[in-house]
């Protein structure tokens, strides 16, 4: 199983309404390399994404790009994956939708996970048994792994859009 992980764009500063924040125009374009990078070389099944706006924008950005090159992704959003949930709970609760959708046969599907720093880089840190490293806006890590579950992941490719 390919399970893609990725920042959201560049948002709004910001505020006191963190979960509003909306992408700015050059975090879409972020996303928009992203999104065609992705959609050109993996097959997505499943796309899960943060509620907050931003990554939500994200991920139906990324949506829209696999839907026009032909794949029809199923689309959900989960609550444990916002800046600062616990990212053991979020792999739980990952593996939990990937079950549920996939059942035990899971060689050759592909979910993308769309949501923010920190807990990304936490989430990808313990699925490989390394320390956190920081992700770029909008940057994709591919990891590829037998089941969602901690040490079995390995990092298969990585795309970072232009961040400037």
């Amino acid at each position: 199983m390919k399970v893609i992980f990725v920042r959201h764009g560049q948002a709004a500063p910001y505020c006191e309404d963190d979960a509003g924040r909306d992408l700015t125009d050059f975090g879409r374009l972020q996303v928009q390399q992203t999104a065609q990078y992705l959609a050109k070389h993996y097959q997505l099944d499943l796309i899960i994404a943060s509620p907050y706006n931003r990554a939500d924008q994200t991920a139906k950005i990324l949506l829209s790009w696999a839907m026009t090159l032909g794949q029809n992704p199923s689309f959900i959003s989960l609550n444990s994956i916002t800046p600062d949930d616990n990212p053991m709970i979020a792999i739980d609760d990952l593996e939990d939708i990937v079950r549920t959708k996939f059942g035990e046969d899971l060689d050759d599907k592909c979910v993308a996970v769309v949501c923010h720093m920190p807990i990304v880089a936490s989430m990808v840190a313990r699925l490989e048994n390394l320390s956190p490293a920081s992700f770029e806006l909008a940057e994709a890590r591919i990891l590829q792994m037998p089941v969602l579950a901690q040490g079995l992941a390995t990092t298969q490719d990585v795309f970072i859009p232009n961040q400037s």
